[in-house]
């Protein structure tokens, strides 16, 4: 068999060999390179995701505690009824009634109108350790107001928005143990302390009603630091301590311990303590002829000059007694107002 001529036979493609297999290569490298690329770019893209700064909310800090903040003084005025419970003869608010409420509110009016600049805020002072002339069962010669009749108190002041005055008579009780049993109630802030230290015997040397007593600053001092810690313990606003002042303190008398002369033998050793609002309060009975001069003088000497010299108490209180004084003229209210300082805790009994 003659082969065809070579002219006749199909030509092999070489020359088209070797584009076709560039293209695909190239092809190939070029998807490498930008599926590496996308992968470098996206692992970049995870490490500062990873990397950067995730801020942190900052926590509030709690707010600072103020005892000043809702605190009754020096911005008010306090107007309180005082009562043992039950009986009538010691003051108008020995029954919770509309009728006392009105009075008591009409009566914290009269203040208001006197001094618009100092809002009055109405109140209680309850007697909740009442002396007794009989030692009684602990042999305390006093006796405790029951729990249930307390509760009704302070209930009825936290509904129409009174102060409370826990007013402490003590007879032969340990001073600081009395308060303490009390402390439960002085965690509310509408709660505060009064002392009386004409039915005060912490050195059992005489009974209630029958002597009189004398006091030292060494017995009121811890109650009046107890007291000044209460705020913070309790976080209510700065409380009250009142002290009851019925005859003379003894800072400038030769025997300041003789109960015939003094009730307070040092009031010059009271402790200051800006802590706590400590109102020297006259609450000496009056009833006849010429009772009104007799109790601005008091006041003028127990308060304006005790407050002066000493310098431990900061603010005056002032009681009247609505049936005993008007047997000969009640004071008026701008009568009282007219003491000097104007009194900011102002009391009626009966």
């Amino acid at each position: 068999m003659i082969d065809a001529p070579s002219q006749f036979q199909t030509p092999k493609p070489r020359r088209l060999i070797q584009p076709i297999m560039i293209v695909p290569a190239v092809l190939a490298l070029v998807t490498i390179v930008s599926i590496t690329t996308y992968v470098m770019n996206a692992g970049s893209d995870k490490t500062h995701a990873v990397s950067a700064p995730v801020a942190t909310p900052t926590a509030s800090p709690p707010p600072r505690f103020d005892p000043d903040a809702g605190a009754a003084l020096p911005r008010n005025r306090v107007v309180a009824f005082y009562a043992v419970p039950d009986a009538a003869v010691t003051g108008p608010a020995h029954e919770l009634t509309g009728a006392m409420l009105a009075r008591l509110r009409q009566q914290a009016s009269v203040y208001q109108r006197l001094d618009p600049a100092h809002p009055v805020l109405a109140g209680i002072d309850l007697v909740v350790s009442v002396p007794d002339r009989k030692p009684g069962p602990a042999g305390t010669y006093s006796h405790h107001v029951p729990a249930a009749t307390i509760d009704e108190y302070v209930e009825f002041c936290r509904k129409n928005n009174l102060l409370l005055f826990l007013d402490l008579n003590f007879g032969w009780s340990d001073p600081v143990a009395e308060l303490n049993f009390f402390r439960p109630y002085l965690k509310l802030p509408f709660v505060h302390v009064a002392v009386d230290p004409e039915w005060m015997f912490p050195r059992h040397n005489g009974v209630p009603g029958v002597n009189l007593s004398n006091v030292r600053a060494a017995d009121l001092n811890p109650l009046i630091s107890a007291v000044a810690r209460m705020p913070k313990e309790y976080q209510v606003p700065r409380k009250m301590f009142m002290i009851h002042q019925y005859r003379p303190d003894g800072d400038d008398l030769p025997d300041p311990y003789n109960p015939g002369a003094a009730i307070i033998a040092d009031k010059r050793n009271l402790i200051n303590d800006s802590r706590v609002d400590v109102v020297i309060h006259v609450d000496s009975v009056g009833g006849w002829p010429g009772d009104i001069e007799m109790k601005t003088g008091q006041y003028a000497k127990w308060v304006d000059q005790g407050m002066q010299r000493f310098q431990n108490f900061r603010y005056g209180g002032f009681k009247i007694f609505y049936q005993l004084e008007s047997k000969n003229k009640l004071m008026t209210e701008e009568q009282v107002m007219a003491l000097q300082p104007a009194p900011m805790v102002i009391t009626y009994g009966n």
